[in-house]
């Protein structure tokens, strides 16, 4: 009991010594401002050695606690993993609105359907929000890429295949709020889809080879896909 409470002595004095002031890691909800868990903290490789070590439940949320408290958000959604507060998580990070958090092996990808809905709909309520007028460097288009229904809905498309997403996104009201890129990005995975059956065939039968593939190629690619390299490839 001494060290863990010792431990938290030492995670509450590392949080508040050279931290940025509340002010700039939360607004007025408590809620994170955007970009704010990119700030500079004096402490922040000790303080994450701290949270990740070994400790009982207990413990272990109230360092959450304090991370929230304190807003140094790193390490809070680190502990919103460990302890499987997703919900909780997904809502701070559409907050901090910067799809990094959410892309690569360490990324916050929902997990189910549910997840999936849940986060458009944090999106959806946050859009109601009046809209921060600059980023913690700036414009915000200076910032990190949004935390948007388009580009959450080319995610849920490559993670789920476009059928799948656009049903996902009708269900939820938000296929009318999608651009044409989207349609287009929907289009391409279609084809890799369809590619990838085609090649899944060839080495079921043991032929795969350069000829086969470039057979796959054409047969899953429109004349219109070669086109703007102008060249059209002879149908077999």
């Amino acid at each position: 009991v001494k060290i863990e409470s010792l431990r938290l002595d030492w995670l509450l004095l590392a949080v508040s010594l050279d931290a940025p002031p509340s002010t700039s890691t939360m607004d007025d909800e408590g809620y994170p401002r955007p970009h704010s868990h990119l700030l500079s903290w004096g402490y922040s490789q000790l303080i994450l050695h701290l949270i990740k070590l070994p400790a009982d439940f207990i413990t272990k949320e109230k360092m959450t606690d304090i991370c929230r408290s304190c807003g140094f958000w790193p390490g809070y959604l680190t502990l919103c993993l460990e302890l499987e507060r997703r919900r909780e998580a997904f809502t701070n990070i559409v907050y901090l609105n910067d799809m990094s958090l959410m892309e690569g092996d360490n990324g916050w990808i929902p997990e189910t359907v549910e997840e999936w809905k849940l986060l458009l709909h944090l999106i959806q309520n946050k859009s109601t929000r009046p809209a921060p007028q600059e980023s913690l460097n700036g414009s915000l288009s200076d910032g990190p890429s949004p935390i948007n229904v388009e580009n959450v809905a080319l995610l849920l498309a490559k993670a789920m295949g476009p059928d799948r997403a656009w049903s996902l996104l009708q269900e939820c009201g938000l296929a009318l709020e999608l651009s044409e890129k989207f349609t287009r990005t929907c289009d391409v995975l279609r084809i890799a889809e369809k590619r990838q059956r085609h090649l899944n065939c060839f080495r079921f039968l043991g032929i795969v080879n350069n000829t086969t593939m470039n057979m796959s190629i054409q047969i899953c690619l429109p004349d219109t896909a070669f086109s703007s390299f102008g060249y059209i490839p002879e149908r077999p």
